[in-house]
């Protein structure tokens, strides 16, 4: 098929294509800068932040599964502290370039990058309470510079542009970017399956972590640089209070889509839960001769199973104009998600052809699951634009922190939970390491909890998903009247530095 002149003109300038953009548009190498930022985001945190800490301090450290289930589960007890700190210290101060998001980022992604890596680091110290301390200590640190990274990164959405359907392009990259950087950390998967508690190649567990950390923590870091030349084309009608207990009362009144989304996470989070490492790892398949571990053909067909809602991604804007709002999206996903769930767990992975099928539900569910994400991040970036024009105040920073701080709960919430359920299937970390199979309490209810807590969390999520109520016709009225209060503010800023001058 011929190419249109445009594709042509694309091709023979590929770098003007990516800095041009029609008026009201954001230019695509801002876009381009948040989808690497952010897939350098997503990947540190998919290390730090996410399950393969829990497995690496059980597994490596030799940690009681217990004991990282309550450390790692208390450590949100200092995100309820920090995170509301860090979005009034970001929505209180202004950069001398007028950006209030951005530079944080440029100053604090290598710090992050670095305390990220050393969470992975065994200095192979005496003494089980030592170690803990040691990983308390260093995911603190990473965590206050993890906040004002998160917390920028996405506030940064709601900045970018004045208009929703500009904001729903930044989310979409954004989105996107989430999708490809948390991939790269479920590779871990393969390389720690090899037999008798080593990795693949060779390499101990120990060494697989250290490598992988490199990789995702320090790499990461460098990549959020791509970000810092995006611009903030939204200031508030109003300056920021004195009392930064304001900014957070007018988000908690005014900001009813933020705080049921609140709710979903946490609800989805306190579900009975163990992650894929301690399901897949324990079950292998003979062929032939040959044994294969399901982690590495979990990791082929989650690649597949993926593959139709991340493409889906790249037509969010058109799914949602489809479907009828991101409501709907939202909760046509949550539906999708308990079905193929409790099917799923019904055919099991005893073999492989029931894997198969396993990942057949996987890829039904990601299809509407692909836009969820779009669709809620959107949702929360409009609700700024909502609390600006109750209150006249942006709080792109106290919004944006308690999303991550939600997102930090959920995840500490999660890793407590599945403390106690590791603890309840009696799964033992030494049989990992001695090349030893689980025993049959372990196999038995690994499967079931994995995939019907989840379910259940699901289920019961659907019911602050129904209540959220900010329909199209109210977000274009917020929109059209703050266009026209910033008009207003415009002009009364010219005409005070015209008298001035005069």
């Amino acid at each position: 098929m011929a190419l249109t002149e445009q594709q042509k003109d694309i091709l023979r300038h590929p770098v003007r294509w990516f800095n041009s953009a029609r008026e009201e548009e954001i230019p695509r190498r801002e876009l381009l800068g948040i989808l690497l930022a952010t897939v350098g985001q997503s990947s540190m945190f998919g290390m730090a932040g996410a399950n393969w800490f829990f497995h690496f301090c059980t597994n490596v450290l030799m940690l009681d599964p217990k004991v990282v289930g309550a450390m790692t589960g208390a450590m949100p007890v200092f995100d309820a502290v920090v995170d509301p700190v860090v979005g009034v210290a970001i929505d209180k101060h202004q950069f001398r370039d007028g950006r209030k998001l951005v530079p944080w980022i440029r100053k604090l992604a290598i710090p992050a990058a670095f305390m990220s890596f050393l969470l992975f680091v065994n200095w192979n110290i005496q003494g089980a309470a030592f170690k803990a301390v040691y990983c308390i200590g260093i995911y603190l640190l990473w965590d206050i510079l993890y906040s004002f990274l998160n917390t920028s990164l996405l506030g940064l959405t709601a900045a970018i542009s004045p208009h929703s359907g500009q904001r729903v392009r930044a989310v979409q990259w954004l989105d996107i970017g989430v999708l490809i950087g948390s991939f790269f950390p479920e590779l871990l998967n393969p390389f720690l399956s090899g037999t008798e508690g080593n990795g693949s190649f060779g390499l101990s567990q120990e060494q697989i972590y250290l490598l992988f950390a490199a990789l995702m923590c320090l790499g990461g870091g460098f990549l959020l640089l791509s970000v810092t030349g995006a611009k903030e084309r939204i200031t508030a009608t109003q300056g920021a209070p004195r009392n930064p207990f304001s900014l957070i009362f007018n988000v908690l009144r005014h900001n009813h889509v933020l705080l049921l989304f609140m709710v979903v996470d946490l609800v989805r989070a306190a579900s009975p839960y163990v992650s894929e490492p301690y399901v897949y790892q324990q079950v292998f398949y003979k062929v032939g001769d040959k044994t294969i571990p399901a982690a590495a053909l979990m990791t082929v067909f989650m690649i597949l199973a993926g593959l139709p809602g991340a493409s889906l991604k790249l037509f969010a804007t058109k799914v949602i104009e489809r479907v009828g709002s991101m409501k709907r999206v939202l909760i046509l996903a949550a539906i999708t998600d308990i079905v193929t769930r409790a099917v799923a767990c019904a055919i099991g992975i005893g073999s492989i052809p029931r894997l198969v099928l396993v990942y057949v539900c996987e890829t039904v569910s990601n299809i509407p699951w692909g836009v969820y994400g779009i669709a809620q991040r959107a949702m929360i970036s409009d609700s700024v634009d909502y609390v600006e024009w109750k209150t006249g105040q942006r709080t792109e920073g106290v919004t944006m922190s308690a999303r991550s701080l939600t997102g930090k709960l959920s995840a500490g919430l999660r890793r407590l939970v599945m403390g106690f359920c590791l603890d309840f299937i009696q799964y033992k970390p030494e049989n990992v390491k001695l090349g030893v199979p689980q025993n049959a309490h372990c196999q038995k209810w690994a499967w079931p909890i994995y995939k019907l807590g989840t379910a259940c969390g699901a289920a019961v999520s659907l019911v602050p998903l129904l209540l959220i109520n900010y329909p199209d016709s109210l977000k274009m009225k917020v929109e059209s009247e703050l266009a026209q209060r910033r008009a207003v503010a415009s002009m009364a800023v010219g005409a005070a530095a015209a008298q001035a001058e005069e």
